[in-house]
C-alpha cells in the first residue's frame, strides 16, 4: 500500500512538470543518449525523495502519440533509500467503451506490475478531444530496468485492446546515465 500512495503522489507531482518540457521533446533525436540526458528532470521532493523523470516518449513515433499522450519512465529513490522505477502512461482514445488495460507483459511473457491511477472522460489534449483518458502506472524492477538498458523494452499493455509499445535501449541507458 505505501508503494501505491508513493506511486499516486509521484504521479500527481510529475504530471505537473510534463507540459512544460513538451516542446523540446518534439525535435530530440530519440536514438541519441546524449540528447534524451539532456532532457532527464532531477528534482528532490520532500516526500518522494530524489525523483529523475525521463522525456516523454509518446512524442517519439507517430503511432505511439495516435494513442498516447503520455510515456515516459520515472526513477524514484525514496527517503528510506528504497529505489523503484514507475513507467507513466497516458492513453487517450474514442473507443466505444473504457479500454480498462490490466495487464502488462514483456516481450519474454514476463508480467509487470500495472495499475490505473485515473480515468477521465471528455479531456483535450493539443486541441483534440476525446472520450477517454487511461493514466496508467507499470512498475519495473531494478533487473527489468537494466535490461532494458541493453535490450530495450516491448511491452503490451491489455485490457479490452491491446497496444505495444517498444522503447529503445538507449531510452533506458540515458536514464541510467544521468544517475
Amino acid at each position: 500500500m505505501k508503494l501505491m500512495s508513493q506511486i499516486l503522489s509521484l504521479f500527481f507531482y510529475s504530471s505537473l512538470s510534463i507540459s512544460a518540457v513538451a516542446t523540446d521533446e518534439t525535435t530530440i533525436d530519440w536514438g541519441s543518449a546524449k540528447e534524451i540526458k539532456s532532457l532527464i528532470e532531477l528534482k528532490l521532493h520532500p516526500q518522494n525523495g530524489e525523483v529523475s523523470q525521463g522525456p516523454n516518449f509518446a512524442v517519439s513515433d507517430k503511432s505511439l502519440s495516435d494513442d498516447f499522450s503520455e510515456i515516459y519512465l520515472a526513477r524514484v529513490i525514496d527517503p528510506e533509500d528504497e529505489e523503484f522505477y514507475i513507467l507513466f502512461i497516458t492513453a487517450h482514445h474514442n473507443d466505444p467503451h473504457w479500454r480498462t488495460y490490466n495487464v502488462a507483459t514483456k516481450k519474454d511473457g514476463s508480467k509487470l506490475s500495472i495499475a490505473t491511477l485515473s480515468k477521465n472522460r471528455d479531456v483535450s489534449v493539443n486541441d483534440v478531444t476525446y472520450k477517454y483518458e487511461e493514466r496508467l502506472a507499470v512498475t519495473l524492477t531494478f533487473i527489468d530496468f537494466a535490461d532494458s538498458s541493453t535490450a530495450g523494452l516491448d511491452l503490451t499493455i491489455s485490457g479490452k485492446k491491446s497496444n505495444q509499445i517498444i522503447i529503445p535501449s538507449v531510452y533506458f541507458l540515458a536514464m541510467l546515465q544521468s544517475m
